[in-house]
């Protein structure tokens, strides 16, 4: 079951983060382990994240217009097409919390 939370007009009570990786793909090993990081930083239970087998998943993968990995699907939205700076993704989830 896939946990979607909308912002319009419906309060989003967790940050829920899909990392969508490809077997053998060495940028997606470290999209893993900067949203761990950026969860340990945080330390915010409404956190919620995991990862996701690209192949297996592909037809949900194409509905969020995933084309290459890693992708960092946040609370149903597309928000990266590739590793973001640690930066940017912090940014962006400590805007949702």
């Amino acid at each position: 079951m896939r946990i979607i939370k909308f912002r319009n007009g419906n309060p989003v009570d967790k940050v829920n983060i899909e990392i969508f990786c490809a077997p053998n793909c060495n940028r997606c090993g470290r999209a893993v382990e900067l949203v761990q990081d950026i969860i340990s930083e945080l330390n915010n239970s409404s956190i919620h994240w995991q990862k996701l087998n690209v192949v297996e998943e592909v037809d949900y993968a194409v509905s969020l217009g995933i084309r290459a990995t890693p992708a960092i699907v946040i609370n149903g939205q597309l928000e990266f097409t590739a590793s973001p700076d640690k930066k940017m993704l912090k940014k962006k989830i400590e805007e949702l919390l």
